[in-house]
């Protein structure tokens, strides 16, 4: 081995060793789980194999993170250890992979490795907070690194094409993007038969079609009530891909403010700057314009998406850099844009990390951890808004109650509309359990019309990242 190539292995080393203590002091000492690292857990952990698989197109992820975290569930109950800590943990193992897989198996220049790796997506987004888009990262690598072999393995790569295909609706974009890189580079002779890989994809698309699909009526149109006309999705599809995936922070998050025409001029920009990074090799180039293309009409017709999923573009890309530094056409002029763009990830990723230690990401835990220490377990706990209420269920370490059903509860349906009972039905409900009182919580301020004797007995609502805040009320039965 080259001595250059023993440093850099050195460097590597080091930093990637930074960076998992880094996680692990982030993830442990100060992040807070949101609903959605709560709602994951709850539903692997509540409900049997076969119940998750009918749930996947309540949710819109395919099975694998859910599978995946279905291992760890009993590890609360066995040894008391927390369930943040364990969600944690499990994620921990993921995000250390890919980071192994990206510094040792991936072609990039060593700097572009580190920056990348504590870029806005890769270090935070994907890598502090936990969800199943770090499977989406892992199996896009290994699969990439494969790729990048002279000989490739076609049986491991079609199992990576499945894998990925098991991850998100994004993972699925990645895979048919990269089987069109694979037959347009080696040909696809069908004389010879159908190769495994091409097998590995249309077994994992199928089983991604009949798990996620929202078959309830209505599914997509009830997660975005407000969403604009298609072309204004475009435009928004367009500028939150490019501008608030490669420019991030240069305007306004899109989800939240919309496109603006000082946006999609940057996103043409970042657009033109792509092409001249990955332009050199053609069948690269058009494997990142026909992911591009899935991502903007996935997100002008089904879910516009927000930062989470934008970031799923910057991750393929990273892949497709990495393709083309290996193939020998990555210049001096593409590695010096790339480190633009990666210079606003990292100042991005600095800000997130600075509000992640100024304020609370959300009110959950002082809540959750409030009712655990201050409410006896016979006394019911009613939940007011089953979305806003989960991760304070998970803190709390113990289930609450729903109306009109009266039963209990962790994880909540997307589809769910939300029902508010009055006074009256909740005297009813502590009747029925034979109880003096029962505590209400709620993301809101309770109407002191509809419920005129129930008394606020704690507020959680500080500033926080998330603006996310709860009210605790007692009912007393008479």
């Amino acid at each position: 081995m080259a001595i250059k190539s023993i440093s850099e292995n050195r460097i590597l080393t080091a930093a990637g060793t930074v960076i998992i203590l880094l996680w692990s002091w982030m993830k442990f000492a100060q992040h807070e789980l949101w609903k959605d690292e709560w709602q994951a857990w709850f539903v692997a952990k509540d409900k049997s194999l076969p119940e998750i698989f009918s749930f996947l197109y309540y949710e819109g992820h395919p099975a694998l993170w859910y599978l995946y975290l279905k291992i760890f569930t009993f590890i609360p109950s066995l040894t008391g250890i927390p369930a943040e800590y364990v969600i944690m943990s499990a994620h921990l193992l993921i995000t250390a992979a890919f980071l192994y897989v990206f510094f040792f198996r991936m072609k990039l220049t060593w700097y572009l490795k580190v920056m990348a790796a504590l870029s806005y997506f890769m270090f935070f987004e994907y890598g502090v907070v936990s969800r199943g888009y770090a499977l989406v990262i892992l199996f896009t690598f290994l699969l990439t690194s494969e790729l990048q072999k002279e000989h490739s393995d076609d049986k491991k790569s079609a199992l990576y094409y499945f894998l990925l295909c098991q991850t998100e609706v994004y993972g699925a974009f990645m895979a048919m993007a990269l089987l069109f890189y694979k037959i347009r580079r080696d040909g696809l002779d069908l004389k010879k038969g159908i190769p495994a890989y091409v097998y590995g994809l249309m077994a994992g698309l199928g089983i991604f079609t009949l798990s996620v699909f929202p078959r309830t009526a209505g599914h997509v149109a009830s997660t975005q009530p407000n969403a604009p006309e298609y072309f204004y999705r475009f435009l928004n599809s367009f500028q939150g891909n490019l501008t608030n995936t490669f420019a991030i922070g240069s305007t306004p998050d899109t989800g939240a403010y919309g496109w603006s025409g000082s946006g999609l001029f940057i996103g043409i920009i970042i657009l033109t700057a792509l092409n001249r990074i990955l332009g050199r090799d053609k069948k690269i180039l058009w494997t990142g314009i026909i992911f591009l293309g899935m991502m903007l009409l996935f997100g002008s017709f089904f879910f516009s998406g927000g930062v989470r999923q934008w970031g799923m573009t910057f991750i393929f890309f990273l892949a497709l850099f990495s393709m083309a530094a290996h193939n020998s056409v990555l210049d001096k002029i593409a590695v010096r844009i790339s480190m633009v763009i990666f210079t606003f990830a990292l100042v991005h990723n600095a800000r997130a990390v600075y509000y992640h230690f100024s304020i609370p990401f959300t009110n959950a835990r002082e809540a959750g951890h409030f009712i655990r220490d201050n409410v006896p377990e016979k006394v019911p706990v009613v939940g007011i808004n089953k979305f806003e209420i989960t991760p304070v269920i998970g803190y709390a370490g113990r289930p609450f109650y729903e109306l009109p059903d009266g039963v209990p509860f962790t994880y909540f349906r997307w589809v769910d509309k939300i029902y508010l009972p009055n006074e009256s039905e909740l005297r009813l409900f502590t009747k029925y359990k034979n109880v003096g009182g029962i505590v209400i919580i709620s993301p809101k301020i309770l109407d002191a019309g509809r419920f005129p004797n129930a008394q606020l007995w704690k507020r959680f609502d500080q500033e926080n990242y998330k603006k996310e805040n709860y009210y605790l009320y007692s009912l007393p039965l008479k």
